[in-house]
């Protein structure tokens, strides 16, 4: 299993309000991108539901969709992300969603998270296991 450091900064963040469900709570939805240095160097592109319990609270699902290159290996795939976040922390988990590896990041599995601040680059650790490709005679 690799284990890989990478960062990436969101350059665009593209919330809207799904619903209103009290003065403090509300349920919105995020399109967000950046590119992704380090160990992987490329893109991410972010889609997200936020659930507000109070203004600066709450927690979050969605999938970040990584396309870069690690070493010699150059394609796309998808991340499942669940978190909790307050006025000054993001907290997340993340696991490889199965099959969605592309190029040479097909049939990689693994998992991953981060702890950030808000505004700040978001430095993940992700372990990583790859399979590796066996030419046919």
């Amino acid at each position: 299993m690799a284990k890989i450091k990478c960062t990436y900064k969101v350059e665009e963040w593209k919330e809207e309000t799904a619903k209103e469900l009290s003065k403090t709570s509300k349920v919105t939805s995020v399109c967000a991108h950046g590119p992704v240095s380090g160990e992987i160097v490329g893109q991410v592109n972010m889609f997200y539901l936020l659930a507000y319990v109070a203004e600066k609270e709450g927690k979050y699902s969605g999938y970040t969709q990584v396309s870069g290159r690690y070493g010699s290996r150059e394609g796309t795939f998808l991340v499942e992300e669940n978190g909790v976040f307050d006025a000054q922390t993001v907290r997340s988990s993340m696991t490889v969603v199965p099959g969605s590896g592309t190029g040479g990041f097909e049939g990689v599995s693994g998992r991953g998270e981060f702890v950030t601040s808000h505004g700040n680059a978001v430095e993940c650790r992700l372990e990583l296991e790859f399979v590796e490709s066996v030419e046919q005679a």
